[in-house]
């Protein structure tokens, strides 16, 4: 009897997946990806899922959505502003970063530029002192909140000055060089016209050598070079194609749906607001989305194979309005309630067309986010049968590929049954699968349901499968992560620890352990094992990546207070 590490997904925090082999059988070979498959930007981005957006700026105080870049700085003067509030209230929505608007087309600020005059630096705001980015990447990591920028690289207060490119690299790298780690940077293609292909294609090179692992998203000029993440041509949050292809063409030609089997690999993220506008506006305060029509824009981001930013605008005394808040935390009670318990866990699950050890049907509904089923190289379709054991009432689906082997499925079903005799459709014709592919119905009982993988481009490769209840849980107080569906949960603040001669980040519980690494490669083999006693930490977070092309393994890390498995990037 031997233990096998299963191939592993790779994502902020893995789950460690162990599994006892039969005698005699070693693991079947792993499928080779399809097509164009993600980078491990595009993959760490995928598991934040939900994040936030964060309006703010002289706009909150003209009452406009579009400044004209001749406001003067005194009009900023928040009187109660508190990151804290607004971090407080991204974590019990349960979101896992969020993305402040660090200037806006007007040209204001939240930073002291020393290329500008147009800054926080020449507003009352704190009599001049302040750093609104600072406090922002500050209070993002004391709560576990990954932190973006929007930096708008239109600019209708700068860019009429000349040599607009040269400013705006300028301020690219205070922001990326001086705030610590940033996880995304957000071009809005509205006033850019000035910035053309090769203008946008400078900036991403430099976010590329500051912050190797920023996420680019952008709509701009060169997007099909440059972006990581792209826009689905809407701003209601709804409009996330079915299919939602996480590859695009070169002409970026279905913004909605994608384009399958495009070359580039570039998934939707799904922006939207909570209220009519992206700034706040008093006249506003009645205009909330509401639960359920944020229910749906949820299911129509994360679960159509995206990700979804959704924006929260402070109002002008620097605090998110108290029926912003209570929505989006009401939102992540139905989503904790929901997702809690997986009725298909512990199923009997039977196929057609197995792969052999190592890629079980029984990993579809495991917690594992390591481990996945597959079918042999030559066989793109199957019949999986999931027996609950008894009939059950669900409302919800959830089925997810494993997208760093590229979109496989172009085709599946779902039927019922109550004795695996006589089925009823549930869904038909669907298409894209990817990361996550949610659906939500009207309740249905049934003890035996039926997927069926009806149409591939390559070898079937699913990581799970579920189906669940719609239901509320209230989150308690002192609860300081939230479940992330299928994903895990967010990590706690960060810290980085030197293991075999890299900076690996863990969380902050392993600060100051003696603690055992493990390295392994892709397969579970290890490769070296040292003992580490982590007195010498550093906080916040480190890039593993180097500039080149190393080899990737994964580093064990288990101490008193659990496993953790990281990425490892070796030379």
């Amino acid at each position: 009897m031997k233990s096998i590490l299963k191939t592993m997904r790779c994502s902020g925090i893995v789950a460690l997946a162990l599994a006892a082999s039969q005698p005699m059988l070693v693991d079947a070979q792993a499928p080779v990806p399809y097509g164009a498959v993600p980078n491990a930007r595009q993959i760490e981005w995928f598991h934040r899922e939900r994040q936030v957006f964060l309006h703010f700026g002289v706009n909150t105080f003209t009452n406009v959505e579009w400044g004209t870049g001749t406001e003067g700085p005194s009009v900023f003067n928040p009187t109660a502003l508190d990151v804290g509030q607004w971090m407080r209230t991204i974590r019990n929505g349960g979101f896992t970063s969020a993305i402040l608007v660090a200037k806006h087309h007007d040209g204001f600020c939240h930073w002291p530029s020393a290329y500008t005059t147009q800054d926080v630096a020449s507003s009352p705001w704190k009599g001049g002192k302040g750093d609104l980015v600072q406090e922002f990447v500050d209070s993002c990591r004391a709560y576990g909140i990954k932190p973006g920028i929007y930096m708008s690289i239109g600019d209708f207060h700068s860019e009429k000055l000349g040599n607009y490119a040269d400013y705006y690299l300028n301020q690219e790298r205070e922001i990326l060089r001086n705030y610590g780690k940033i996880w995304e940077i957000w071009w809005d293609g509205a006033n850019a016209k000035n910035n053309d292909s090769a203008t946008m294609k400078m900036y991403a090179d430099s976010v590329r050598k500051w912050a190797p692992e920023c996420v680019i998203w952008s709509d701009a000029k060169a997007k099909n070079v440059t972006a990581d993440a792209r826009w689905i041509g809407t701003e209601s949050g709804l409009g996330t194609g079915d299919p939602s292809w996480a590859t695009e063409d070169m002409a970026f030609s279905n913004l909605g749906s994608g384009v399958r089997g495009g070359s580039v690999y570039c998934p939707a993220e799904v922006n939207s607001s909570i209220r009519p506008g992206w700034f706040w506006h008093e006249s506003e305060n009645a205009s909330v989305n509401t639960v359920d029509v944020l229910w749906n824009k949820y299911f129509q981001s994360v679960g159509r194979n995206a990700t979804w930013l959704l924006n929260l605008p402070p109002d002008n005394r620097g605090l998110i309005h108290k029926t912003d808040s209570i929505r989006v935390d009401s939102l992540n009670g139905w989503i904790n309630g929901t997702f809690r318990t997986n009725l298909a866990a512990g199923a009997t699950v039977t196929t057609n067309h197995g792969r052999g050890v190592g890629y079980e049907p029984s990993n579809l509904v495991d917690t594992a986010e390591a481990t996945y089923y597959a079918t042999p190289d030559n066989m793109s379709t199957d019949t999986i049968v999931f027996d609950l054991g008894s009939p059950k009432n669900f409302d919800v689906l959830m089925l997810r590929e494993v997208i760093e082997l590229g979109h496989r499925t172009i085709g599946w079903s779902v039927d019922v049954s109550s004795d695996n005799a006589s089925y009823t459709s549930l869904l038909a014709n669907k298409q894209s699968i990817g990361y996550k592919w949610m659906e939500k119905f009207n309740p249905i009982t049934a003890r035996y349901v039926r997927l069926k993988i009806t149409k591939g481009q390559a070898s079937v490769a699913l990581n799970s499968f579920g189906v669940y209840k719609r239901q509320y849980l209230r989150p308690s107080p002192h609860q300081e992560a939230s479940v992330v569906p299928g994903g895990g949960r967010l990590s706690e603040k960060s810290v980085a620890i030197p293991v075999f001669g890299r900076l690996v980040e863990l969380p902050q519980s392993f600060a100051g352990k003696a603690f055992t690494a493990k390295l392994l490669d892709l397969r579970g083999q290890t490769v070296a094992i040292t003992n580490v006693d982590a007195k010498q930490v550093q906080a916040g977070t480190k890039d593993l990546a180097k500039v080149g092309h190393p080899r990737l393994y994964l580093v064990e890390c288990t101490g008193e207070n659990g496993v953790v498995v990281r990425k490892f990037m070796a030379e």
